[in-house]
């Protein structure tokens, strides 16, 4: 069965869903780094209401303003919201049944690529993921 496309059809018709692949992938919040991972541990053995900021130092923004509930022993991942590359101030502070006021740290985290984990127990303990 012969096609009824002439090259230049099949050309414009490739040249438009390239342009609808790539809308998106431009623009202020594009970027070909990729993102990665802040992954908060609660090691303690009591429950922890925990608020954590990530800001951007070169913009001012925060990808990461949350606040968390955490019981004993549990973990959660905020997954994908820190581009790569990028230099970022992590703000943590928490308070718990233990405490009469938050405990708090600031750590930079710089040129981000691993995951950042977050520990707390006693103190606030900030690592980046190694592989």
């Amino acid at each position: 069965m012969r096609s009824n496309w002439s090259r230049r059809a099949l050309l414009g018709g490739v040249g438009s869903m390239t342009v609808v692949g790539l809308s998106g992938c431009s623009g202020p919040f594009a970027s070909s780094r990729g993102a990665t991972d802040v992954i908060v541990h609660n090691d303690g053995d009591v429950s922890r209401t925990v608020d954590l900021t990530v800001t951007q130092r070169d913009s001012e923004a925060s990808p990461i303003d949350t606040r968390l509930e955490l019981s004993p022993n549990e973990q959660t991942v905020i997954n994908n919201n820190v581009i790569m590359g990028g230099d970022y101030d992590v703000e943590v502070s928490f308070t718990d049944s233990t405490r009469d006021s938050p405990y708090s740290e600031t750590q930079a985290w710089d040129d981000a690529g691993q995951p950042l984990h977050v520990m707390l127990n006693n103190q606030i303990v900030f690592a980046v993921q190694i592989g």
